[in-house]
């Protein structure tokens, strides 16, 4: 599609709102015996892929006076005006890890760039790498996809030659439209705005009762995670075994929501006025991809559902069994047609409705929230074969990094590729400032349990 769908223009109009949401994602490569790649060898990969994956080759182009949703339009701008050379100023992997959270701060504008390629070369102490390391992060706006069209971008980018998945377009894009067709869909969008609006409303009325009628998570008390963030971002990014992270007779997500559950447990239960969670509770937000047979015109295609940690069961082999039928249940509600059709009334709100809505509630926001849906974000992605290379180095691991915002100061991401799982913890240091030991603990109870292997 051309013209923005409004669940994805939110993340525009967001852009002086709060801090960045833009999507971050890592590659590490691994020369092994041979010499690194040079910044004009990447260049040059860039310049001869990316002209052929068509999500890389559009931007935003704002309507007049804003009076509709903002369009596609082809994105005239040559490759190297997207990749970008980092030389880091302490090179080891500490380094690394504060120079991407340094990273995760800026955010693009999608007028004019709708992403970038950053490339980091002479980083020592590379987690699995034997020889020099080439790290490559490429960021994206929100507003053009949502984590697996990521992963499609990141696949296209550096895929072996002649892999056919290169060329394919993202989900909720078509080609960018003529500047007549632009014009008219500016006009018809005018001229029935007050008729889409009152449709809209009505729609999400009827929506909105249907959903009522089904069962909700409980609210739950906030914790001193949930508070406001400020600028300033930590990461720490350890890459396992998929066996390390697999436990036995469970998923990759149940068993990093099974371990999340518990280090968190053990965190609040240290640093918290309120003590445990066993009785008040724990429970993780967590992105659910929609159903490919999904009707869904927005190129977001995930909902989020909260899923209960059930932090009270002990039991190491009872407990991935409740988070299981947890995260299954929530699915089922927020997948299912009644939440679905009341996301799809939002889509005919006028654009202008839309940014001034969206901009009052972001001054009347609540920072510190007394009651949150969960305390934490956890994503889980899978992004293939480890069979991505660059100028002869090889993948080694991915990863990825959850945007944080008020009220939710620290998020979880796990990253598949090949036969690889990268832990990844993000939060804003001043909320959070002991995420190393946090992140160790996390991973010390993924590598404590029973696993497949």
């Amino acid at each position: 599609m051309s013209r923005l769908d409004m669940k994805d223009a939110v993340y525009h109009f967001a852009r002086d709102h709060g801090g960045s949401r833009d999507q971050f994602a890592l590659l590490v490569f691994d020369s092994v015996d041979a010499p690194a790649p040079t910044f004009a060898d990447v260049l040059a990969h860039v310049e001869s892929r990316s002209p052929r994956i068509p999500g890389l080759g559009v931007r935003l182009r704002e309507t007049l006076w804003g009076l509709d949703y903002p369009r596609w339009v082809r994105d005239d701008s040559p490759p190297r005006d997207h990749v970008v050379d980092h030389d880091l100023t302490e090179p080891s992997w500490d380094g690394v890890e504060a120079f991407i959270g340094e990273l995760l701060s800026t955010r693009l504008d999608m007028r004019t760039l709708a992403w970038k390629l950053h490339v980091i070369r002479g980083a020592r102490d590379a987690p699995l790498v034997q020889g020099a390391a080439t790290l490559i992060v490429l960021q994206v706006g929100h507003a053009l996809t949502d984590g697996s069209g990521v992963t499609r971008l990141l696949r296209a980018l550096f895929v072996p030659h002649g892999d056919p998945t290169i060329d394919t377009p993202l989900p909720g894009h078509t080609s960018p439209d003529s500047t007549v067709r632009t014009a008219l869909g500016v006009a018809r969008g005018i001229l029935f705005a007050p008729v889409d609006l009152a449709i809209s409303r009505w729609e999400a009325s009827r929506s909105l009762r249907a959903v009522l009628r089904t069962a909700m998570p409980p609210l739950l008390p906030a914790s001193s995670l949930n508070r406001a963030v400020g600028s300033s971002r930590a990461v720490r990014i350890v890459p396992l075994s998929a066996g390390e992270v697999r436990a036995v007779n469970s998923t990759v997500t149940v068993s990093a929501l099974a371990a999340v559950g518990s280090s968190l447990r053990r965190y609040l239960s240290a640093v918290d006025s309120s003590g445990g969670r066993d009785e008040l509770g724990i429970a993780a937000m967590v992105p659910m991809a929609l159903p490919p047979d999904c009707a869904w015109p927005s190129a977001n295609r995930v909902v989020v559902g909260t899923v209960n940690l059930h932090v009270g069961i002990d039991n190491p082999e009872e407990r991935p069994k409740h988070i299981a039928r947890s995260l299954d249940r929530e699915r089922t509600r927020v997948t299912g047609e009644p939440a679905l059709r009341l996301a799809r009334a939002d889509e005919r709100v006028p654009a202008p409705i839309v940014q001034f809505v969206q901009g009052r509630r972001f001054r009347r926001r609540i920072r510190n929230p007394e009651h949150v849906a969960g305390q934490t974000t956890v994503v889980s992605v899978n992004r293939g074969g480890a069979d991505l290379e660059l100028c002869g180095a090889t993948a080694r691991f991915t990863a990825g990094f959850p945007f944080l915002d008020d009220g939710r100061a620290l998020t979880h991401g796990f990253f598949g590729l090949g036969d690889t799982v990268t832990v990844a913890t993000v939060t804003c240091p001043e909320v959070m400032p002991s995420l190393g030991p946090y992140t160790q603990d996390l991973v010390d109870e993924l590598r404590g349990r029973p696993n497949p292997g």
